[in-house]
């Protein structure tokens, strides 16, 4: 299994190619339909993550020492947010993910080509990892 820096060294190949901020949306879009997505029974107050635009949701399971996110928002662009960073991070121990600086978020300069209220809703997806994360360390 690739490391997470491996895994995030491979995406940021896959942006250097995108020219334009409109193919770079488009690809974190095509993204989420590769999302592990949250049954909708699962969708409640204990899954939804605080902060963001529109209604995300993340959980998580530890099969034997690594965690397994799934997770949807009812935004396209959020749900291939959730998806990018859970395709980076699924499938490494709880020390991994909790160490994790979000590099690739940063790299990719998302931040500063989001809305105010997308950006706050991308950092509570980053917290909520983080602190997923935690309880399971």
């Amino acid at each position: 299994m690739k490391t997470i820096k491996e895994k995030e060294a491979d995406l940021l190949l896959d942006f250097e190619m995108l020219p334009e901020w409109n193919d770079k949306y488009n690809y974190i879009m095509d993204l989420g339909a590769e999302l592990p997505l949250i049954p909708t029974a699962n969708k409640n107050a204990e899954t939804k993550v605080e902060g963001c635009q529109s209604a995300s949701w993340l959980e998580v399971e530890n099969k034997d020492g690594r965690l397994f996110f799934k997770g949807d928002s009812e935004a396209i662009l959020g749900k291939g947010v959730i998806s990018m960073l859970l395709n980076l991070l699924n499938g490494h121990t709880a020390r991994e993910i909790a160490d994790y600086d979000f590099h690739l978020v940063y790299a990719i300069d998302l931040p500063n080509h989001l809305s105010p209220t997308r950006k706050m809703g991308l950092e509570a997806i980053m917290k909520r990892i983080k602190e997923l994360a935690s309880k399971n360390l």
